[in-house]
């Protein structure tokens, strides 16, 4: 039996076609200049999610479901989108929102935050231009998701504002405390200091990527996305989040304490391991898994009292 071979040449043709009739008309050309543009974005924007999703860090899984959900959206109301079309003016403050991001692009790649700015630019040219200044209030919830993911550092716009907000390094003391205790609860002599967990063998620091902030971040928009898809009411969306976050930090405690003890007794290789992208995948799963069915439970709940 022959193996199976991916044909990529149809999809290559499309896509040729889908050029060769933008560039026959000036507006097709500008879009054309912005998706370019996007296109040598895209190397920085994939260099940064790639590297820390094989790290076991959650960002990309955030990133791809506010993108499923944005492109969900979009297709499924795609009749409305359809009839809408760009004034004149719309379609020349979309033309120059594009040139101006492209002409500034090369100037501005010292950074991600620089890059990512002038994309989203781009990007709110485009729909200006195509669809006209209405599309972003018809479709808010595509605009702000597709918005969001421009910057993949979702990670450090998290902390920027947890920082501004919170006490100092408040969430690593805390778990740092729980998870000294809950050792101290099956047997190990576990002792907090500040943000270390420390054993007469050593001690290991709960830093800013082990507060479990990220996942909760992570999984909370999940359960956002997921009221949307389920079309489920604000104060049911809301629960949603608030359970999401609080099974979020609870799985973070039994993570911090296997990668504790992994240091401590076991070694660099299994420290490595639990720290890195198997062991985070293998609690992401679990974490996912655990909060599926909560969600899932909640979501039927809210059915039956609607039919009562």
């Amino acid at each position: 039996m022959a193996a199976p071979t991916l044909n990529l040449k149809p999809h290559l043709q499309t896509i040729q076609g889908w050029v060769a009739t933008l560039a026959k008309d000036t507006h097709g050309r500008f879009v054309l200049l912005g998706l370019t543009v996007g296109l040598v974005y895209l190397p920085a924007w994939l260099g940064y999610l790639l590297p820390r999703a094989l790290r076991g860090k959650v960002g990309w899984f955030l990133v791809l479901c506010m993108l499923g959900v944005a492109a969900a959206e979009l297709w499924n109301r795609r009749t409305v989108l359809q009839k809408l079309s760009a004034s004149g003016e719309d379609r020349l403050l979309g033309h120059l929102l594009i040139v101006c991001a492209a002409v500034l692009f090369p100037f501005c790649r010292f950074a991600l935050w620089s890059q990512a700015f002038l994309w989203l630019t781009i990007l709110a040219g485009i729909a200006c231009s195509t669809w006209g200044a209405s599309f972003f209030t018809r479709f808010i919830v595509p605009t702000f998701l597709i918005g969001l993911t421009t910057y993949p550092r979702i990670g450090f716009v998290s902390r920027f504002l947890w920082d501004f907000f919170a006490p100092y390094k408040f969430l690593e003391v805390k778990m740092a405390e729980i998870s000294s205790a809950a050792m101290r609860a099956v047997g190990f002599p576990a002792v907090q200091d500040g943000v270390y967990i420390t054993f007469p063998e050593g001690a290991v620091e709960v830093g800013w990527g082990c507060n479990g902030l990220d996942m909760a971040l992570s999984i909370a928009a999940t359960g956002f996305i997921m009221g949307i898809l389920y079309k489920q009411k604000p104060r049911q969306m809301a629960l949603l989040i608030f359970i999401a976050v609080i099974i979020s930090l609870i799985f973070n405690i039994p993570r911090l304490m296997l990668v504790t003890i992994a240091h401590v007794y076991w070694g660099e290789w299994w420290f490595n391991f639990w720290h890195g992208f198997w062991g985070g995948q293998i609690f992401v799963g679990l974490l996912l898994t655990v909060y599926y069915y909560a969600m899932m439970a909640m979501i039927e709940k809210s059915k039956k009292e609607l039919k009562a």
